[in-house]
């Protein structure tokens, strides 16, 4: 634990832990991206969210995440997506789902560091529901989670 607390932007905390699948009915079936380039982070948050009964697909980069959305948009619920990442950032991830599908929530994540781009503030400007700044713990990653699903399943059903 104390090294996984040390280990920095680049651990879920908590994460390491042995779990059992777990029944989470605003999670069960839901269709989930998920883009960040180091890959700890990546296999965790696609583990933890599988034994909450959602379908996964896993990018190690924005432009894989972006074609996807930009193809199968009807089909995504969730978009979680790394701010800094080699080639497409979280901005243009953020702004890919919102053209392409509009109904889907979205979380972005970051570390401590400077965001050069101004991924965070860009996209909380233009709705952003959730941001979670890594290192994060398990609970954390699931209560904004919960709250971007929670924001979008209201938001739609208003219109």
């Amino acid at each position: 634990r104390v090294l996984a607390c040390t280990s920095g932007p680049q651990t879920i905390l908590g994460a390491g832990d042995d779990q059992e699948a777990i029944d989470d009915p605003i999670l069960r079936g839901r269709s989930v991206l998920v883009a960040d380039d180091e890959p700890t982070i990546r296999n965790a948050i696609q583990r933890l969210l599988e034994e909450r009964g959602a379908v996964v697909e896993a990018f190690a980069d924005g432009s894989g995440a972006i074609e996807v959305i930009e193809r199968d948009h009807d089909a995504i619920d969730l978009v979680i997506s790394d701010v800094q990442m080699p080639d497409r950032n979280g901005y243009e991830v953020f702004r890919s789902t919102r053209e392409h599908a509009p109904d889907a929530a979205i979380v972005l994540m970051t570390g401590f560091g400077y965001d050069p781009n101004h991924s965070i503030v860009r996209s909380s400007q233009e709705g952003l529901e959730a941001c979670l700044f890594k290192p994060f713990r398990v609970d954390q990653l699931f209560e904004e989670i919960h709250k971007a699903l929670r924001g979008r399943t209201a938001a739609g059903g208003d219109t």
